[in-house]
């Protein structure tokens, strides 16, 4: 009990059984509650949402049944001798270096799972072969070009002949299956998704509204997108503005950039006068006189949001997602235009507004003309919270980089052993095999931030007039020799020559080693242009809306949960690739544009997965991952508040400070992993918030007109459970507590509703050995005669502590 507040005893003492604080134990996605085979379909928090899940119903509330059975192409159960006995040999020893998600041809139209089965393989390979058998085979050979070489050397080898007499008989193969398309509500189909059943679309608008407009949809919002998958995806793109969504973007992008943990003056890696001559009133010049710290402040906070600003102009405006790498422009408001001398398109409406932002481009005042810009990645908080080294070589900027915009993790591209037992390599990361298949994707492209250094300044340097930005250690004359002992470094270079030639992929980079002054620019423009940026743009805002990343293949075969997880994985795969080719493509709105994404993720099967009409063990880890719960961070769970209960808590106004900071564990400086279950700390937090604003939040409500109360509209404090009247009011407004907090639609005789109803009633019947005032609640024994406001309090105490509405 928190010392002055409402006794958790009044909320809890009496509470129906229900899933404990929301993580207590991560479950498989179908782990029984009382709905039938209900699950909370979560990585996070996966299980149903136990005893008090809302009903026995095995189906959807407000969906539909019925479907088509149709027969259509599908994989192959088994493969052709040659494959087993001799092509796959030959292939998963070359081939799959390269050719499998996340490695050099991830991008590629052929790839492998790594770590896949044969017969995963084998399809995979049959597709491609059906309509590209003849440049399979080519490409075998390393003709026409072929980055990987010739691993079949030529076509008189063995492998060769073998794979060409293979490429008719997979072209000839028929395989087919029955499947059965079920509409929303229904099952989802056969396969992976078999037994599945759908969110209705009026579930889905719920969440939407919840995530976008921090409120419930209004009626008739819900009745058009009943009736029409048009008008869902119209409705939910009209909760895409404002400042609920303003603060959504925010979280996506403080998750993905840590902008809170951004060096702007200082520590040799901020803004310097000597590049910024306009700002040296902020950072401290000698002989300007400085601002006040308020305004420091402010020019702070402003430069760390440029790549936050810079990702909700372009989604607010529905530009392409292709400029967060590779447009020629960033954004500043009032404040950066006038200290960093910003050219920006159009008036401000209020300069001194530091949320009004602008399209802007800026100078390079030490050395003339504009710099370069590529998007977020030309920004200072994004270069200075992705660092890099002298030694590093941009290396870690490319893995980022990587990682947020073309769905790959470069540094997993292969799998070496902790000592190859071969270090006669002058230069391992280029002569090495073992070192060469990760370098040779990473160290061309890392010439692309050539011009900017470690100090996350562009082109610092001048030697020979020429602007630069390599390291002194590399153009010292005791810096290691090549093998004519010739000194790497000549005069006019900007980089390495003691490592790959500057590209991307196949792409060389103009320039080359003497350099480019818009290296950067050219990169982004070929990370847009690459086929992965679609798939790497559905993987980030997966993220950003369900609070963990998409998943990984597995690798080891040996284990017992290898099959469950590949099938997941593959699953989620698939869908995620149909919905990047949807993205990449005009849906009426431009192509990339990130809108049109969020409706298609969040109207996907990934998400909208609901419940499953029967589980085992295996098939709850196949499900363990899909379906949209995710926990709330403070911010958005404040809104939350404030939308559905009618006030927030200001504990949470501040989502990186004090009980928000133990609650989301995130700051996007020392903490940069958001909580995605429950601990202590979560139920800590949570315990506090029930305690000390149920009965506000109860007060504020009855408070109201009926007719413009969120929680309790049908009912009055004078409505008691003794009386048939009152009983039949309490029960109607625990419905409606059950639909406006836990998005759960049912009857009054549902199983939960009357569970809630009995919380209410066993509170109100100990009212005569009850204390006369729970200390410190808002009601009391004066302005709560018939202890119905303090019941009432309880049960939204214990609703709003649930999983149910501390998750979306």
């Amino acid at each position: 009990m928190i010392r002055g507040h409402l006794s958790l005893g009044e909320a809890r003492g009496r509470l129906p059984a229900r899933l404990g604080r929301a993580g207590s134990g991560k479950v498989g996605a179908g782990a029984v509650a009382s709905r039938t085979a209900r699950f909370a379909l979560s990585g996070l928090f996966v299980g149903l949402l136990a005893a008090c899940g809302a009903g026995t119903e095995e189906t959807a509330t407000d969906g539909a049944g019925g479907g088509t059975t149709t027969t259509v192409a599908s994989a192959c159960t088994t493969a052709p001798a040659s494959f087993t006995g001799t092509v796959w040999k030959d292939m998963s020893a070359s081939c799959t270096t390269c050719h499998a998600q996340g490695r050099v041809a991830g991008g590629s139209n052929l790839v492998f799972v790594a770590a896949g089965t044969e017969m995963q393989n084998y399809n995979i390979l049959r597709n491609y072969a059906k309509d590209n058998g003849s440049l399979l085979l080519s490409k075998s050979v390393g003709m026409p070009a072929h980055a990987g070489g010739r691993p079949f050397t030529d076509t008189n080898s063995a492998q060769y002949k073998a794979l060409a007499a293979l490429v008719p008989e997979m072209a000839a193969q028929v395989c087919q299956t029955t499947v059965v398309t079920a509409p929303v509500g229904g099952a989802a189909g056969g396969g992976y998704w078999s037994g599945v059943q759908m969110a209705a679309d009026t579930a889905v608008l719920r969440k939407a509204s919840v995530m976008f407009a921090g409120r419930n949809p209004t009626a008739a919002e819900s009745s058009a997108a009943a009736g029409s998958p048009a008008a869902l995806r119209s409705t939910m793109r009209g909760y895409m503005q404002g400042p609920v969504f303003d603060r959504f973007l925010n979280d996506v992008g403080d998750t993905h950039f840590l902008t809170p943990g951004v060096v702007v003056r200082g520590n040799n890696t901020g803004y310097v006068a000597a590049d910024w001559p306009t700002a040296g009133a902020v950072l401290g010049a000698a002989n300007v006189t400085q601002v006040a710290n308020a305004v420091r402040n402010r020019f702070d906070a402003s430069a760390r949001r440029e790549p936050i600003e810079l990702m909700k102009f372009i989604v607010k405006n529905e530009r392409p997602y292709t400029d967060m790498v590779a447009g020629n422009y960033t954004v500043a408001n009032g404040l950066l235009t006038q200290y960093l001398g910003a050219t920006v398109q159009g008036t401000f409406t209020n300069v001194d507004d530091d949320n009004e932002w602008r399209q802007a481009t800026l100078p390079s005042a030490r050395l003339g003309g504009m710099r370069e810009h590529a998007g977020v990645l030309s920004t200072h908080s994004w270069l200075q919270r992705m660092p890099t080294t002298p030694t590093n070589r941009n290396r870690h900027r490319v893995n980022v980089m990587f990682t947020q915009f073309l769905a790959t993790d470069v540094s997993a591209l292969a799998v070496r052993p902790i000592e190859d037992g071969n270090t006669n390599f002058k230069i391992p990361t280029v002569e090495n095999p073992a070192c060469a298949v990760c370098h040779d994707v990473i160290d061309p492209a890392a010439a692309g931030f050539q011009n900017w250094n470690e100090a996350n300044r562009y082109l610092p340097q001048n030697t020979n007039n020429v602007n630069h930005a390599l390291p002194a250690n590399y153009r010292a004359n005791n810096y290691p020799k090549d093998a004519n002992n010739q000194s790497y470094y000549q005069a006019g270079d900007n980089w390495f020559r003691d490592g790959k030639a500057p590209g991307f992929g196949s792409t060389p980079m103009p320039g080359g080693f003497a350099g480019n002054p818009a290296a950067l620019q050219w990169l982004g423009q070929q990370v847009a242009a690459d086929s992965r940026f679609a798939l790497g743009a559905v993987h980030f805002w997966y993220e950003g809306l369900f609070g963990r990343a998409p998943l990984k293949a597995p690798f080891d075969q040996a284990s017992p949960q290898y099959a469950a997880m590949q099938a997941a994985y593959t699953a989620q795969n698939d869908e995620f690739k149909a919905i990047a080719s949807r993205f990449a493509t005009n849906q009426g709105n431009g192509a990339y544009n990130v809108k049109d994404l969020l409706i298609d993720l969040m109207t996907s099967r990934w998400s909208r997965a609901d419940r499953v009409t029967a589980l085992n063990t295996t098939r709850a880890l196949e499900l363990h991952d899909v379906g949209s719960l995710n926990m709330l961070p403070p911010s958005q769970l404040n809104q939350k508040l404030i939308g559905l209960v009618g006030q927030g808590w200001n504990e949470f106004d501040n989502p990186y400070t004090g009980m928000a900071l133990s609650y989301g564990d995130f700051d996007g400086n020392q903490r940069v992993n958001r909580a995605k279950s429950h601990t202590m700390m979560q139920s800590i937090a949570i315990d506090r918030l029930v305690a000390v604003r149920s009965c506000t939040f109860t007060q504020a409500d009855f408070n109201k007109p009926m007719a413009d109360r969120l929680l309790f509209p049908a009912v009055t404090l004078a409505d008691l459970p003794s009386a048939p009247a009152g009983l039949e009011a309490i029960t109607q407004n625990v419905r409606h507590l059950h639909k406006a907090l836990w998005k759960e639609d049912v009857p009054a005789t549902d199983a939960e509703v009357q569970r809630t109803v009995k919380l209410f009633t066993d509170i109100w019947a100990d009212r005569a050995t009850a204390p006369a005032r729970p200390v410190n609640c808002a009601y009391t024994n004066n302005n709560d005669a018939n202890y119905t406001g303090r019941a009432w309090a309880a049960v939204l105490a214990y609703m709003l502590g649930d999983p149910k509405f501390l998750y979306e």
